[in-house]
């Protein structure tokens, strides 16, 4: 009797312990569900798109529909972690055109363990490096590198699997590849026996490649000064598109970090000034499936209650609201919610919370962050953020270039139209992805620069057009805009539209909005202008300076006594009226006034004598010590 007794609880706990593992196993499986009746370009909170306008999400496949190389599909929530255990992958795929065309020399397969210059997942999905695994265009299974003696597969590429396993041999791993056809047939598989832990511990992508295979070395390597724009290897051109679907990744070698999604509420920016309450929540790219208004609420009585609907923009991505007569007496907790289209085809709703800091009227001290040139050489930039914390900031104020063109690799994309907005948005997304948890409870100042709207300079002669058939400096220097002012204003939609009301709606030049205002908070009256839209360039006024980028190249000429001309403006007539209003305006309290450009008005800087033609030579001056 005690033996059977002994018996049946052995049972049990080996049961217990079964069903503990089967469940643990399964909450660490990631199984890639999509909507199967729908077409969008963004996949998913779980995802990152490298880049995100040559990617779709149709009925529940991810394609790559632009061909090129590097491009990826990054998996936010799982990667492979450094503990002892085993992995699989799998993913179904196939070639996007329905042709008998030869397929130019790319790949298709993983990336596992994936990371970037900074210990951080978001570095390692923008620009990190990692091992590749898959099948060349020419069939030709590799792990990491090509073995020319592997038999090459006989296929179409209409529909096949490939299934990446993994096994530990003492300290190192064993990687198997297979690949199986439609009917689930082994086509063939390899396998390699070398694997260091290193090379595959982190995250994980789906790849879709045109160009050579770049061999995974021993180390990885990051350059001392990273690429601005196209790194090597990654240009459009050529057909190797495919469609991904039925992504499932399993082991207990997977960790799980469902807290790294990220949207599809990206963030939001607010400005709180004279009562009014002003928000922007930032969208990605929808489809029409997915709801359309985002909703504003707070807590009544324990009990969230929508205050504000805003419809979302179809160009910027962008909800607006605007909240008359609020309580800045008080913390205000918020969130926003918005019904995406999901696995299972139907809406499901998801949340962004944070809080309206009451008005800190009661201060002595009012403590502005602020920020200028937001490229992503540090992206997500952990350090500023944590020392910007540290200070607990009133206000934040960007300052202009939250982008710069090379921002998340792969260039920059001007045409057309729809295209070059969301080739915009993805690189403006990393600054959300960065500072948003500072500015979900901080009222936030960003104002555009030269290089948020493609430019390296810009004088912006009263936000015209610049002249067709100029490019680079020559384009700069003949003064506007070189994007269409549809697009210019989607800009400013995403950085400004949570701006107190500008102060003239009228349109200039070529039909640009503008956004200069007032924003009142904690007694402090600040003025927000634009310091680039109206400026007159210096080249049309001054031919005989020979100028180059904004520099006079003509030695000769005096600018002492020949810069002085009428009829150059640098801020406008309308915004130097509402200088003079809000200058003269002390109401409602204000103790201090304050003025938030894009740029100082005069800089007296010095440079060596022969390298005085422009300011190339800055970034390479020696940095003085102190005692120098």
């Amino acid at each position: 009797m005690t033996f059977y007794l002994k018996s049946r609880l052995i049972l049990s706990i080996i049961f217990v312990l079964t069903l503990f593992a089967c469940q643990n196993q399964t909450e660490k499986a990631f199984v890639g569900n999509l909507p199967d009746d729908m077409t969008r370009i963004w996949i998913g909170a779980e995802y990152w798109a490298n880049p995100l306008q040559d990617w779709q999400l149709n009925n529940g496949r991810m394609e790559c529909v632009v061909s090129g190389g590097g491009r990826n599909m990054y998996l936010l929530t799982h990667e492979i972690d450094s503990v002892p255990g085993n992995f699989k992958i799998r993913i179904r795929t196939g070639k996007l055109d329905n042709t008998n065309d030869s397929l130019n020399k790319g790949w298709i397969g993983f990336k596992i363990g994936i990371k970037g210059e900074f210990d951080d997942y978001r570095s390692s999905a923008v620009r990190g490096q990692g091992f590749p695994v898959g099948i060349t265009t020419s069939g030709l299974l590799f792990i990491g590198k090509k073995d020319s003696p592997i038999q090459k597969v006989k296929t179409s590429f209409d529909d096949i699997l490939l299934e990446l396993t993994s096994s530990q041999k003492e300290d190192k791993y064993i990687l198997k590849l297979a690949a199986y056809d439609k009917e689930h047939t082994l086509i063939s598989e390899i396998k390699r026996t070398d694997i260091q832990p290193e090379w595959i511990e982190g995250g994980i992508a789906i790849v879709c490649h045109n160009g050579d295979l770049t061999e995974f070395p021993d180390k990885r390597t990051y350059s001392e000064y990273p690429v601005w724009g196209t790194a090597k290897g990654t240009a459009r051109g050529g057909n190797v598109r495919f469609w991904f679907s039925d992504w499932n990744i399993s082991g207990s070698k997977i960790s799980v970090h469902k807290e790294r999604a990220f949207g599809p509420i990206l963030f939001a920016q607010h400005t709180l000034s004279n009562g009014i309450l002003k928000m922007t929540a930032q969208m990605p790219p929808i489809g029409k499936k997915d709801g359309q208004i985002v909703d504003f609420q707070t807590k009544i009585a324990d009990k969230w209650e929508t205050m504000a609907q805003a419809d979302i923009d179809t160009l910027s991505r962008t909800a607006t609201f605007k909240i008359n007569y609020w309580d800045i007496s008080k913390d205000i907790d918020y969130r926003l919610v918005y019904e995406l289209y999901s696995a299972g085809n139907r809406l499901m709703p998801h949340y962004f919370e944070g809080t309206i800091r009451k008005e800190p009227l009661d201060k002595d001290e009012i403590v502005v962050a602020a920020f200028t040139g937001n490229n992503d050489l540090g992206f997500p930039n952990n350090d500023i953020v944590e020392s910007i914390k540290y200070h607990d900031p009133d206000i934040l104020f960007f300052s202009g270039d939250q982008i710069y063109e090379g921002v998340g690799g792969y260039s920059n994309q001007k045409s057309p139209l729809d295209k070059a907005s969301i080739d915009y948005l993805r690189k403006w997304y990393l600054y959300g992805w960065a500072y948003r948890d500072l500015m979900r409870d901080r009222p936030t100042v960003a104002i555009p620069d030269d290089h948020d709207v493609y430019h390296g300079n810009i004088w912006g002669a009263g936000g015209e057009a610049m002249p067709e058939g100029l490019s680079g400096a020559d384009a700069q220097d003949a003064g506007g805009y070189k994007m269409p002012a549809i697009w210019v204003n989607m800009v400013q939609r995403t950085q400004t539209s949570h701006l107190p009301d500008p102060y003239s709606t009228n349109l200039v030049g070529s039909g640009i909005s503008t956004y200069y205002t007032s924003m009142d908070y904690a007694g402090v009256s600040f003025a927000i202008i634009e310091d680039r839209k109206f400026k007159s360039a210096p080249k049309p006024l001054f031919p005989d300076a020979k100028i180059w980028n904004g520099w006079a190249q003509n030695r000769k000429w005096d600018v002492l006594s020949k810069s002085n001309v009428l009829h150059a403006h640098l801020l406008g007539s309308a915004q130097l009226e509402f200088l003079d209003s809000w200058a003269g305006n002390w109401s409602k309290d204000t103790w201090m006034k304050v003025l938030l450009s894009q740029t100082i008005f005069a800089n007296v800087a010095t440079l060596p004598e022969e390298d005085a033609f422009s300011d190339a030579i800055v970034p390479k001056l020696r940095v003085m010590k102190q005692g120098d």
